[in-house]
């Protein structure tokens, strides 16, 4: 900011009007007096407000106000990027619950759609087996174990979910079907076919492919739809932790920087009115010395006028502070 042409363009242009005053004698009608040409001013304001004694105090208090507003910027920004900071910390620790949640809940529903396979396939086993009126067993629903049955579902998060790539990516692929079959041949193994016709062992084979895959689809399915609630809830949360107060601390830390600045604001423009008000009556006194219809501060027109500068700021000069 300049601080002359804040002032400068406080003033404008400082005009004082002279009016003269004619006067007739006797009966006879005299010629009247031509008038006197009117005469201009113009003056450097720039240097005047520099010779007024109260101008140091405005320059101190517009530096003043200068380093105030540098420091409310660098305080504003610090505080942004530590509540910044804050905000990305919060949102990781609620990231790592979702997660942790939507796992369990992927591993849930796995395990009812498990059983519910299970529970289908067991039931062709023993219609076969009564058509050979044999105590068959059938294979216990529990075919993976609690250990597996999770690194299934963690695995899974990771292939639909997380959206792991490349070579890792295969590898899960690998693992989730090695998962399917030992689930499989533990379901098989719990099943004698002795006796059985080429018919019911397809079948029952039939069966057991179908439910692999149905298995397979069903946790891709699942996966998916887990995977859109928890981007969902992600940006949630997100929304809510912008939301947030994060305290009445920035609203007040805005409040008070606004006092502050305001105040030095008004500080600043009392005194240069000051300034001004004297410079006004200083160049009205020169004026009318002088005989001088207007004093301007700057023009824009080939004029003949007559440089006050020095007049001027001789008087402000003396005003006692």
């Amino acid at each position: 900011m300049n601080t002359h042409n804040c002032v400068l363009k406080a003033i404008g242009a400082v005009m004082i009007a002279v009016s003269l005053a004619l006067s007739g004698c006797g009966t006879t009608k005299q010629k009247e007096p031509e008038q006197p040409r009117q005469m201009y001013g113009v003056a450097d304001l720039q240097t005047i407000v520099k010779s007024h004694p109260k101008y140091s105090e405005y320059f101190r208090q517009e530096t003043e106000y200068n380093h105030m507003l540098d420091q409310y910027q660098q305080e504003q920004q610090q505080m942004m990027q530590t509540a910044s900071q804050q905000a990305m910390l919060k949102a990781q620790v609620e990231e790592q619950s979702l997660i942790m949640a939507a796992e369990n809940e992927l591993q849930v529903r796995l395990k009812a759609k498990e059983d519910e396979l299970n529970e289908r396939l067991k039931g062709i086993y023993m219609e076969i087996m009564a058509k050979h009126q044999k105590a068959g067993t059938a294979a216990d629903g529990d075919t993976l174990t609690p250990e597996e049955r999770a690194h299934m579902a963690n695995l899974q998060m990771k292939l639909s979910v997380l959206g792991v790539k490349g070579e890792e990516k295969e590898e899960i692929k690998k693992e989730l079907h090695e998962l399917l079959k030992t689930r499989e041949e533990r379901m098989m193994q719990g099943m004698g076919m002795v006796g059985w016709t080429e018919d019911e062992v397809k079948r029952m084979m039939t069966a057991r492919d179908q439910g692999t895959a149905e298995m397979e689809a069903y946790a891709n399915e699942q996966a998916a739809a887990i995977r859109a609630d928890l981007d969902a809830q992600r940006e949630a949360i997100a929304a809510r932790i912008r939301n947030e107060d994060t305290g009445g601390d920035a609203e007040a830390f805005h409040e008070e920087w606004k006092t502050k600045l305001e105040g030095q604001q008004k500080k600043m423009a009392d005194l240069k009115e000051e300034i001004m008000e004297d410079i006004r009556k200083e160049a009205g006194r020169v004026a009318s010395e002088k005989n001088l219809a207007m004093i301007f501060s700057q023009y824009r027109a080939n004029i003949n006028a007559l440089d006050v500068t020095d007049e001027i700021a001789g008087k402000v000069l003396n005003i006692s502070k």
